[in-house]
């Protein structure tokens, strides 16, 4: 058996606005449906090269996509039965799929099943801003208390280790995936550790600008999709009300659910779609009492006309029609105007 984790996330902004109604999932799926069976072309890709690719996969009880990211370079070789090494056995055309399954629950929360190799979380909304021009902010669904817990926190130490053989800027982004790369440069054994700390010694305004600094960084490191690969991540500083010390286990404090998968399954393309939708759903039934007490409930219904269809070259044609119509109002004095119909 092999060990994976589901991931739980909740969309708490759209395009800029606080999301107090249900995320249009269905008809996003409904829209990934449409375009797989007209054969549209739904590859996106990211400002930093990588090839992305979703597909429906379930539309009931849950929407559940799947992420591929897409590989045809760097690929691993196959080895022999002594141990010779060759190319991947890859047809013309082929790539290297990896994968992560998404499933759009209640409440605006997302189930994120992992495979270690496959997108992180973050990348479904690359992947929706550049396809669909939604532009979803997640936020990592926690336990009952942290959250309160690192509001009151006046931090003033941050650390963090995890094996050299796991150094990479993949597990985060912006200036911590900066970090690990370089990390990576220097060691591929042993433990990787830093810490950063406000010190004892400086006036108290600089005290406190390092003190925001840190915390800035805490929140980035939160919302990475790839923490449980850590071995050790605790923030530490003064709680504001009671004047206590905390130590508060960033590890723990994320609501994340480990399971065991046979890992034959998960490598049948068929089976483990199949496999990847049962777990989801069981994980939506187990959680969903711990859902209602501890998120913010959603009311009213998903506004389904904020999803167009996709259409060749994504949003980006969207926006250069939009433009070009724009462009030819103003051309036309005193004509009617136009107005775009989002599917």
């Amino acid at each position: 058996m092999a060990r994976r984790s589901v991931q739980f996330w909740r969309i708490e902004q759209l395009n800029g606005d606080e999301l107090s109604r249900p995320f249009p999932a269905r008809r996003v799926a409904e829209v990934l449906k449409k375009a797989q069976d007209s054969a549209t072309d739904r590859h996106f890709t990211s400002v930093d090269g990588t090839v992305l690719l979703a597909q429906s996969v379930a539309s009931s009880p849950h929407p559940v996509l799947l992420l591929d990211r897409i590989r045809d370079t760097n690929l691993p070789s196959v080895g022999d039965a002594l141990g010779r090494r060759k190319p991947l056995p890859l047809a013309p055309g082929d790539h290297l799929l990896e994968t992560t399954y998404f499933a759009f629950l209640k409440r605006n929360v997302i189930a994120v099943l992992t495979s270690g190799n496959g997108p992180r979380a973050s990348r479904m909304g690359e992947y929706l801003g550049g396809m669909l021009g939604l532009e979803p902010i997640l936020v990592p669904v926690v336990r009952e208390d942290i959250e309160e817990i690192l509001t009151r926190l006046e931090v003033s130490r941050f650390e963090f280790a995890l094996p050299a053989e796991r150094l990479s800027g993949k597990l985060m982004e912006g200036e911590w995936a900066d970090v690990l790369d370089s990390a990576s440069r220097l060691m591929n054994e042993g433990t990787f550790r830093i810490s950063l700390s406000v010190g004892r010694s400086g006036k108290a305004e600089d005290k406190q600008r390092i003190r925001d600094r840190i915390q800035r960084l805490i929140d980035l490191f939160r919302r990475a999709g790839s923490v449980e690969h850590f071995d050790y991540v605790v923030a530490e500083g003064k709680d504001s009300l009671t004047g206590d010390r905390e130590v508060v286990d960033l590890l723990k404090e994320r609501f994340v659910s480990h399971i065991e998968v046979d890992p034959d399954v998960f490598n049948d393309p068929k089976k483990s779609v199949a496999e990847a939708i049962a777990i989801l759903n069981k994980q939506a039934r187990d959680n969903e009492a711990f859902f209602a007490r501890t998120l913010p409930d959603v009311k009213g219904s998903a506004d389904s006309s904020l999803v167009p269809d996709i259409v060749a070259g994504g949003m980006t044609a969207v926006r250069e029609a939009l433009a070009a119509a724009a462009l030819a109002d103003e051309a036309v004095a005193g004509g009617a105007g136009h107005e775009l119909v989002r599917g």
